[in-house]
């Protein structure tokens, strides 16, 4: 897909918010903010691409696209070999010391 064909497919993705209480693209970023909290056990990194995609960071460089959340779940799966359990205690303590 080129770039601006992404830019301008704005459809709605299921785990995008139903209600209007913050703009779009601040609610984006908030949720990118709280991605990054529960992946940052796992050297796993997630920044905004064009307001219409996830771009998931390894430590290693690596670096994939992902549509939405359960796409970007299952990318963060393949990159750590591993399922990355958010309910890990050492996820969870470090979701305690970094609210």
């Amino acid at each position: 897909m080129c770039g601006l064909c992404g830019l301008l497919g704005q459809d709605v993705h299921w785990s995008d918010p139903l209600g209007d209480e913050l703009p779009r693209r601040r609610e984006r970023l908030r949720r990118i903010a709280a991605i990054n909290r529960v992946l940052a056990p796992f050297r796993l990194g997630v920044s905004d691409f064009q307001g219409s995609a996830y771009l998931l960071q390894g430590a290693t460089g690596r670096q994939e696209l992902a549509s939405g959340l359960d796409e970007l779940w299952d990318k963060a799966q393949a990159m750590l070999g591993r399922v990355p359990d958010p309910l890990d205690l050492s996820v969870l303590a470090h979701l305690e010391q970094h609210p």
